[in-house]
């Protein structure tokens, strides 16, 4: 399990360490050569938003392993510690799992079919090999599924009355 834990995490804050600084040096470097030189940048405008959509999807399965994905934390924390894990198990299997299981079927279609067709961007001066960022929506939901699988084995634990369950929102308290 710590294997899983190590691939969505590393995953997750390389993506970070990478795309965010290129994301802001592509987006200054874009918005100077149009402001000084009327630069036209098609492709830099691309890559900043496939930047932006790679860092959302490579850090999903980060926040949730982290336990900082959105939810209604004010009834949350009037839970006992064992509600709180069935409910984080119950929503695995009727939101997470099927969402993944979807998204990665018909994203890695998605891909494929783009890759075997040589999509490439609308604009005339945009990027070429629109499979790569297409292939970031289904290896995103393969992060969020790994971490939804470790999440779903400590709550698990939990529910077995195993205390020493490695669960983030309890060291948060």
């Amino acid at each position: 399990m710590q294997k899983l834990v190590w691939i969505v995490r590393f995953a997750g804050i390389t993506a970070c360490w990478v795309f965010i600084p290129a994301q802001i040096l592509i987006s200054v470097g874009h918005i100077v050569g149009r402001r000084l030189f009327s630069f036209s940048g098609t492709p830099l405008q691309e890559l900043e938003w496939h930047l932006f959509v790679a860092t959302i999807f490579f850090c999903f399965g980060l926040a949730y392993l982290a336990d900082r994905h959105v939810r209604i934390d004010i009834l949350r924390d009037r839970l006992r510690a064992s509600s709180r894990a069935r409910i984080e198990v119950v929503g695995f299997f009727i939101a997470i799992l099927p969402f993944c299981l979807v998204t990665i079927y018909f994203g890695t279609e998605y891909a494929i079919d783009s890759f075997e067709t040589g999509e490439r961007s609308r604009a005339a001066l945009g990027l070429p090999h629109r499979w790569i960022i297409k292939s970031v929506i289904p290896l995103g939901a393969l992060f969020l599924l790994v971490a939804g699988i470790v999440v779903v084995s400590r709550n698990i634990a939990i529910l077995r009355g195993n205390s020493d369950a490695d669960n983030p929102a309890e060291q948060r308290q």
